[in-house]
């Protein structure tokens, strides 16, 4: 019988100074709460009110996509997360606050924890999978492996994790659910890879970028199973609790007023001021390379129609480098695919890694995606050289580390460059080469 990705069976009794890492890690995840806190109700920071603005609306008959939080932000995604977070209803200023919704500092907390555990979760299904099909013999006298391989990328990320926690986003749910597709998927599990892939979807629609894996390997079992989880979580959800009507009139504003400006780059100003695609934070390829043209941050306008053209062609050539180097490793033209195992993970790994180089309006949290990626790039130091991490690698930390700092600083033109950008790009290479060179059946060498 398979174990469970959620297993933690692997996991050898830590010795002192990897009980000392551990519990740095969780004095980091819980020492931080009272900064969310503090940053959440006193100063009103963050993202988390728009989301239990939307659970409010969604439950409470206001229109979902109708109001605006004290930023002037709206929700922009489908229903199912408002709906999903009934529990975390927060009213508009001047209405009353549901009896069934908890408390707005203990939504906050709980929402923070929920996350947080998530993204933790997340690095141990992650290393999980890469230990079945990328087994490690670590040399002697060095600190235990399956330990290693789950707290460096958190560390090494941690900037851009504390970054999505801070602002309330749903990243470290999402996180979770792409890295359980991916592990599921390999091992087989159809059925439950579908459930998460479509739950993932339902929150926000850029996971569907992983269904590139799937799609090449004609695996049409899996899109079955997925159109009838996206079915009952993007419509049957909405209709069940709002009914036909109102769950068409919410598709129809989503479409006609969001989605559509957000995949054309053709954005009104009210969007274009909501999402704020030339922004310091955004890191995005056509982001930058707007903002470097426009040798400013600019907020209340869409990206040029160039950088979008550029932002489109970038996306592309992303995909087509994933398909054609993937070719007879997670997938072949004809005849059986090929079985399952670690190029599925990489492959995975390296689109989840680019999505934040693919939105045009995402901000640094997130770069939480690029975890799996870091990840295996922490499993191929080890097993070519015996050490976590090499100093290429130690490197390109810091470097993302100072890219995430760089936005605090007042020299303008750093920030107008995207350094962070910049960072994600320079692991492109690198991850390509090992997906040309992975195994084409399972990457066990």
């Amino acid at each position: 019988m398979t174990r469970s990705i959620f297993a933690f069976d692997t996991l050898s009794r830590p010795r002192r100074h990897e009980w000392v890492a551990i519990g740095c890690v969780a004095a980091l995840t819980l020492g931080f709460l009272p900064a969310v806190m503090w940053k959440t109700l006193v100063l009103g920071q963050g993202d988390v009110r728009v989301f239990f603005h939307a659970a409010w609306a969604v439950w409470t008959g206001h229109p979902l996509y109708g109001f605006t939080d004290q930023h002037g932000w709206p929700y922009h995604y489908p229903p199912t997360l408002a709906l999903l977070l009934g529990v975390f209803a927060y009213p508009l200023p001047d209405y009353p606050q549901p009896w069934w919704a908890l408390p707005f500092p203990a939504a906050v907390a709980v929402w923070y924890l929920i996350n947080a555990l998530c993204v933790l979760l997340s690095v141990h299904v992650w290393a999980n999978a890469l230990e079945r099909y990328r087994p490690v013999q670590a040399p002697a006298g060095l600190l235990q492996w399956p330990w290693l391989i789950r707290v460096g990328p958190f560390l090494t990320l941690l900037l851009f994790i504390g970054e999505g926690l801070e602002r309330g986003q749903p990243e470290g749910v999402l996180l979770l659910l792409m890295v359980a597709f991916l592990a599921l998927y390999e091992e087989g599990r159809i059925a439950s890879a579908a459930f998460a892939f479509a739950l993932a979807v339902s929150i926000k629609l850029f996971p569907a970028l992983l269904a590139i894996i799937p799609l090449f390997r004609r695996d049409y079992r899996f899109f079955f199973w997925a159109a009838g989880w996206c079915a009952l979580f993007l419509v049957g959800l909405p209709v069940v609790c709002l009914g036909p009507a109102a769950t068409l009139d919410l598709y129809r504003t989503l479409l006609s007023e969001r989605l559509a400006g957000f995949l054309s780059g053709s954005m009104s100003t009210d969007l274009a001021s909501w999402v704020s695609p030339g922004a310091y934070t955004s890191v995005s390829v056509g982001a930058v390379l707007g903002r470097i043209a426009a040798g400013e941050a600019f907020y209340t306008a869409a990206l040029p129609s160039w950088a979008t053209t550029v932002q489109h062609l970038f996306n592309a050539g992303v995909i087509a480098a994933v398909v054609a180097l993937g070719r007879g490793r997670f997938w072949n033209w004809r005849g059986p695919q090929p079985a399952r195992g670690y190029p599925i993970l990489l492959a995975g790994a390296i689109l989840s890694a680019a999505i934040p180089l693919m939105i045009p309006f995402a901000k640094n949290h997130y770069v939480i995606f690029a975890l799996p990626l870091i990840g295996v790039f922490m499993l191929e130091a080890w097993r070519r050289t015996g050490r976590l991490v090499t100093a290429t690698m130690a490197g390109w930390a810091i470097f993302t580390w100072m890219s995430f700092l760089a936005l605090e600083v007042p020299w303008t033109w750093l920030k107008t460059i995207g350094p962070t950008t910049w960072a994600l790009l320079l692991i492109g290479p690198a991850s390509l080469s090992l997906l040309a060179k992975a195994s084409q059946v399972s990457g066990r060498d």
